[in-house]
């Protein structure tokens, strides 16, 4: 009866630690070097129907970048993209950068079009 103890202490044992999770801790540098300093146009001012080329400048592991603005049309994808619109106003163009490690940041910039 003693044995019969022992072998369900020890299977009892193996159970719980086959199930237990060993989560590996997180690298506190992963994601450090996450920075989006800037987003800038090479036009501020533009005609109607002109482009304008807009750059992110981040730095950082894995980033991809999402593209919005208030309102006109992006030409390209990544750091650096055209836009354009087609009746005159001010508008709202915005970045979101976010790196592998899932850190991310905004930036906004405002483009004007006159005729």
């Amino acid at each position: 009866m003693k044995k019969v103890y022992i072998y369900m202490s020890l299977l009892i044992i193996v159970v719980i630690s086959a199930c237990s999770k060993s989560a590996a801790p997180a690298d506190p540098a992963a994601g450090a070097n996450f920075k989006f300093s800037a987003l800038t146009a090479a036009d501020t001012v533009i005609k109607v129907n002109d482009i304008t080329t807009i750059s992110a400048n981040a730095t950082g592991d894995g980033l991809t970048y999402t593209w919005t603005a208030s309102y006109g049309t992006f030409v390209g994808s990544g750091a650096t993209v055209q836009w354009t619109v087609c009746h005159q106003a001010k508008f709202t163009i915005s970045c979101l950068v976010t790196d592998e490690y899932n850190h991310s940041e905004t930036k906004t910039i405002i483009v004007r079009s006159h005729n």
